[in-house]
C-alpha cells in the first residue's frame, strides 16, 4: 500500500523513489510491485530523469528499471539512463583509483584511514562499486593524524578546496575544534575529497570510542578501518538526517543496509552511550517504515516513545522539494538555519544548546577578516557577533566569496 504522502505525489517522483535502492530478493516483490504501480500511472520521464539526478541515483534507477521484465521505456529515456549509468560506473572506477592510492600513502605513512561511503560501501550493500553515485571522496584519520594525512594527500596532488584556511597555531587549533572535516581538489582529475578527523555530531569521546569499536580489514590490499554494525547504523542515520535526507540515496542506503542485515540496531539504540541518538535512529526507521514500507526491528522501550513529528515532516518536505536545500552559513540564511537547528536539537536533544550558537557563529573566515596574531586569539570570542555582522552585509551585496554552500 503506498503512503498517503507519497500517493499524493507525481507518477514520476513515485518511481524515483522506488528506484532508488534495490531489494533484496526476499523483499523485490515489494519493490516491484511499487514500480509498477508508477509505471501504470504513466510517468513523465523528462521529470523522472531530473528527479534521478536531483535524488543522486542514476545507477540505482537504471538497475531497478532492468530488473523489471517488459518494461516499458521509451527508446530516448532509456538511452539517457544507460549513459548516466555508464558515467556514475567511470566515475567510481576513478575513485576506486584515486581511493587505493591516498590509502597506500596512508598505510605508508602508518596513519589508520577508514573510508565513509563512496565506492567502499557500494560495494558492501551491492557488490558493485559503480551502482552508487557519489559526489566526492570521504576518508577519516584520527584528529591526531590530520596534520600527517594533510600532507600525504598534498605529496599525491590534492589541495585545499577552500582558499580561507587557518594560517596561525591557534587558528588551526580553533579549526579542529569547531569543524570536522577539510576539502580538497584533486588537481589531475579535478576530483573532490573530504579528510574528516570526527562526525559532526560527535563528541571528542564519542569519536575515539567509534574508532576503538572499528574493525581493521583490507580492501585492495590497503589496510583500512571499518565502523562496527552498530556504529554504522548511527553514521548512516546521522549523515542523512544531518541534511535533512533531501536526497532519497541517503534512504536507499538505510533501506538497503537494513534490509540485508548489515547494521545493529540492537547494540545502536542500547550499547552505544551517545547522547540523544535515540531520536535519531526511530526516526530514522520510521521514515524508512513511511517512504519504503519497510518494517521496523524490535528495539527495547521504544514502543510508545513520542517522536517530535517534525523528525519525520522536515525530511518529507525535503524529500519533496524540486531543489537542493540551501546549506549556506552565510548570515543571510539566517532563518533558515534557526529552522535546521530546531530540528537538529529534536534529533540530538542532549546537545548543549552553547555548542550549536557556538557553530552557528563560527566562521574560518573570520580569520581573512580580521587577521589577527596568535597573540590577540582571544580577541575573536568578543568580536564574533560584529565579524558575524560583517559576513552578512558581504553577502547582501553578493560576495561569491562569502557565499559558499557547504557539502550537501
Amino acid at each position: 500500500m503506498t503512503p498517503r504522502w507519497l500517493d499524493r505525489a507525481s507518477p514520476a517522483f513515485r518511481l524515483a523513489i522506488a528506484t532508488s535502492w534495490l531489494a533484496p530478493d526476499s523483499l523485490w516483490p515489494h519493490q516491484e510491485q511499487a514500480i509498477q504501480a508508477a509505471l501504470d500511472d504513466g510517468p513523465d520521464w523528462q521529470e523522472y530523469l531530473r528527479l534521478l539526478d536531483r535524488h543522486g541515483t542514476p545507477g540505482l534507477g537504471w538497475a531497478a528499471l532492468r530488473r523489471i521484465s517488459g518494461v516499458a521505456v521509451p527508446d530516448a529515456v532509456a538511452q539517457a539512463l544507460a549513459s548516466r549509468s555508464d558515467a556514475c560506473r567511470k566515475q567510481a572506477l576513478v575513485d576506486c583509483l584515486l581511493l587505493a592510492e591516498t590509502l597506500k600513502q596512508c598505510n605508508h605513512a602508518a596513519i589508520p584511514a577508514m573510508p565513509l561511503k563512496g565506492p567502499i560501501l557500494s560495494g558492501c550493500l551491492y557488490q558493485d562499486p559503480g551502482l552508487r553515485y557519489a559526489r566526492d571522496l570521504d576518508l577519516e584519520v584520527r584528529r591526531r593524524d590530520f596534520d600527517a594525512a594533510r600532507h600525504c594527500l598534498q605529496d599525491l596532488g590534492w589541495r585545499p578546496e577552500d582558499p580561507c584556511l587557518p594560517v596561525t597555531p591557534r587558528q588551526w587549533e580553533s579549526f579542529l575544534r569547531h569543524e570536522h572535516s577539510m576539502g580538497f581538489v584533486h588537481l589531475p582529475s579535478g576530483r573532490l575529497l573530504e579528510l574528516h578527523w570526527r562526525n559532526q555530531w560527535e563528541s571528542s569521546a564519542a569519536t575515539d570510542a567509534r574508532w576503538s569499536r572499528s574493525v581493521a580489514t583490507l580492501w585492495q590490499d590497503r589496510a583500512i578501518q571499518a565502523m562496527s554494525p552498530a556504529d554504522l547504523a548511527l553514521y548512516l542515520c546521522g549523515h542523512g538526517a544531518g541534511h535533512l535526507w533531501f536526497r532519497a540515496k541517503w534512504l536507499g542506503d538505510l533501506a538497503r543496509a537494513h534490509a540485508i542485515g548489515l547494521l545493529d540496531w540492537q547494540a545502536a539504540w542500547s550499547d552505544i552511550p551517545a547522547a540523544g541518538h535515540r531520536n535519531l535512529i526511530l526516526s530514522s526507521l520510521r521514515l524508512l517504515h513511511c517512504v519504503y514500507g519497510l518494517p521496523m526491528p524490535e528495539l527495547p522501550a521504544s514502543p510508545g516513545r513520542k517522536l517530535p513529528p517534525l523528525l519525520v515532516e522536515m525530511p518529507i518536505r525535503a524529500l519533496l522539494h524540486p531543489g537542493v536545500p540551501n546549506y549556506s552559513t552565510s548570515p543571510s540564511n539566517f532563518l533558515y538555519r534557526i529552522q535546521l537547528f530546531r530540528y537538529q536539537h529534536a534529533l540530538r536533544p542532549g546537545r548543549v544548546w552553547r555548542e550549536s550558537l557556538a557553530e552557528l557563529l563560527h566562521s574560518r573566515k573570520d580569520f581573512q577578516t580580521l587577521p589577527l596574531p596568535d597573540t590577540f586569539f582571544w580577541a575573536y570570542k568578543p568580536l564574533r557577533p560584529f565579524l558575524w555582522l560583517w559576513r552578512w552585509l558581504r553577502d547582501l551585496t553578493g560576495d561569491p566569496s562569502h557565499n559558499r554552500n557547504q557539502k550537501p
